[in-house]
């Protein structure tokens, strides 16, 4: 064990360990090994524990965010890489997904992935950077992510800095810094990091420790949440400081803390489980003495966007031009209760307000059913009935609602995003067309429409950015939608962790937006299901909209999942249940 670290003290390097002999290449894995451990992570992620496991992955009812877990650990498992493309195929069953990683494993070698801590750029900034950028008209320090984990005892100083230093080198985007141009469009850059000499030397003010052992549990408390309400504000993207890592050191036989707070612009929340994994990985590495191990992302942040620029003047991506026209078309306002001038002005950060509605697990579950019967996934079905209640008070065939997706789209280019790091989500504009006759007929309207989106949506905002200027100036003339929907889906195992951050610390992270922020829509609809329960979440701003206007639209939304599954079950579909929860 080694002594606590003081603020103003700095962890010695890790000296590599010259004697240790150079690894032999791993032996290929058997096919068979392969298929049993991809069933086994499969399974996981499959709520029906009746499910036919050796059907397509499609029809397993597995979400995006599973399969890109999947890719991540066939690749740390099996040193091999699968596209997230090849995973949603039609027809790829576990057997054949096995046969194609053992078909790889056997041939692995191919080019040298790039040295860690190189520098890239300058280059664009993705759509959602640039737009998101744009839309924050104040300071843009205090718009960040943050996580409070609890630390196990006795944490090495020198060899947890020396992780989070090959963390650092080997994730580009936590080594951002944005350059805000006059009268021309921002760009980003990505900074050198030094992987030899002292670790804390070449991260600078990316770690810090800060040393609370002779505090009581209660003072340590309160001196972790003051540290991190201060924290949110450390952030500058102009600057180059993106990530901060604030480790609470707590003594040798008491658990500390670990902030990690990431300014929005280099962070989706896919990304956490990729560096909360790596460093788990890494600094278990390194206390057994092996000084190999380092992070390797595939693609970099920088690469993916320079790729996604080229992407939207290719004639594949010009061919979208015409499907996202006609989305724009589709009505997609909703009034505000308090008219004004410049809803953007007044809808911040420091207006807004929740309204948290809970579904009873049988409920749920008849989701589940009615979504597999319907090769659809839950998110469908609570996005649809949103469709349903927006078209109602709108009076409109068809409404166009704004959806949040994990836009890691390897159909761009030869790209590898599984263990990259970055802002990756994609806000998409979708249209649910409400004008057939019979509910399910309508739930196959929204159900085709997002199947048959063009590359999973990732070319909307590309064209829109990059795209050439006459298709530019249309799609950007479109006004976003006033209401926007987010299913992340269960969240119980997003968050990989593991004996070096065993939980979620119990104290606030504090405000990780200023209260001048922007915020992107008026009403934002976030949908996930923790414990078998569905949640829905109605984020709005007081100055837009009362409360009552919330509570009924959600009311009504709730009525509208309800209906349909009621009307799917009288009509004979396929799976459903009977109701019992209401």
């Amino acid at each position: 064990m080694t002594a606590p670290v003081r603020q103003d003290s700095a962890p010695e390097a890790v000296a590599p360990d010259d004697t240790a002999p150079e690894a032999a290449a791993p032996e290929a894995p058997a096919e068979e090994e392969i298929h049993a451990r991809l069933a086994g992570w499969l399974a996981e992620a499959v709520l029906d524990p009746d499910a036919d496991l050796t059907g397509p992955l499609i029809d397993l009812g597995v979400d995006s965010l599973d399969l890109i877990r999947t890719a991540r650990r066939i690749e740390a498992s099996f040193g091999v890489r699968v596209q997230l493309r090849e995973l949603f195929a039609p027809g790829l069953t576990t057997a054949r997904l096995a046969a194609l990683v053992a078909g790889r494993a056997a041939l692995r070698g191919g080019a040298e992935a790039a040295p860690p801590g190189i520098a890239h750029g300058p280059v664009v900034l993705t759509p959602s950077q640039e737009q998101a950028w744009e839309e924050q008209t104040g300071e843009r320090g205090q718009w960040n992510q943050a996580l409070l984990f609890t630390t196990r005892a006795g944490i090495d100083a020198g060899l947890f800095a020396e992780a989070v230093r090959r963390l650092v080198a080997g994730h580009a985007s936590l080594r951002l810094a944005v350059e805000d141009r006059p009268a021309r469009r921002p760009r980003q850059q990505t900074a050198a990091l030094d992987t030899d000499g002292p670790p804390a030397a070449a991260l600078g003010p990316a770690l810090d420790t800060v040393d609370v052992s002779e505090l009581a549990d209660a003072g340590l408390s309160a001196a972790v949440a003051l540290r991190c309400a201060v924290e949110q504000r450390s952030l500058d993207p102009l600057r180059g400081r993106v990530v901060r890592f604030v480790r609470f050191d707590a003594g040798p036989a008491r658990p500390g803390r670990l902030l990690i707070a990431v300014h929005q612009i280099a962070i989706d929340m896919v990304s956490w489980s990729v560096l909360l994994a790596d460093l788990e990985e890494v600094y278990t590495a390194l206390e057994e003495g092996r000084h190999d191990v380092w992070p390797a992302e595939g693609t970099s942040y920088p690469e993916w966007a320079e790729a996604l620029a080229a992407h939207a003047r290719t004639p594949e991506a010009e061919e979208q031009a015409e499907w996202w026209t006609e989305v724009a078309r589709t009505p997609a306002a909703l009034p505000p209760d308090h008219p004004v001038a410049d809803p953007r002005a007044v809808n911040t950060a420091a207006t807004a307000a929740t309204h948290r509605e809970e579904f009873p697990a049988g409920l749920t579950a008849r989701l589940h059913t009615a979504a597999r019967a319907h090769r659809a996934h839950v998110g469908d079905l609570v996005l649809h009935a949103l469709g349903e209640v927006l078209a109602e008070r709108l009076g409109e065939p068809a409404v166009r609602v704004d959806v949040l997706r994990h836009g890691r789209e390897e159909t761009v280019g030869d790209t590898h995003l599984a263990r990259t790091t970055g802002w990756f989500t994609t806000t998409v504009p979708v249209r649910l067309d409400l004008a057939a006759a019979t509910p399910a007929a309508r739930l196959a309207a929204t159900v085709g429409h997002l199947a048959a989106l063009p590359g999973g949506g990732v070319g909307h905002g590309a064209l829109t950015r990059h795209g050439r200027p006459r298709i530019a100036a249309v799609l950007r003339a479109a006004p976003p939608s006033d209401v926007s929907y987010d299913f992340e889906g269960d969240d119980a195992d997003t968050l990989p962790l593991g004996t070096l951050l065993p939980d979620v610390a119990p104290e606030p992270v504090g405000d990780i937006t200023a209260p001048h922020w922007t915020r992107p829509h008026a009403v934002e609809v976030i949908a996930t299901t923790e414990d078998g329960a569905l949640h829905v979440e109605w984020w709005y701003s007081t100055a837009l909209h009362e409360e009552a206007t919330v509570r009924t639209l959600a009311a009504r939304h709730r009525h509208a999942l309800v209906t349909l599954l009621d009307a799917l079950a009288d009509s004979g579909a396929p799976g459903a249940a009977e109701a019992t929860t209401r």
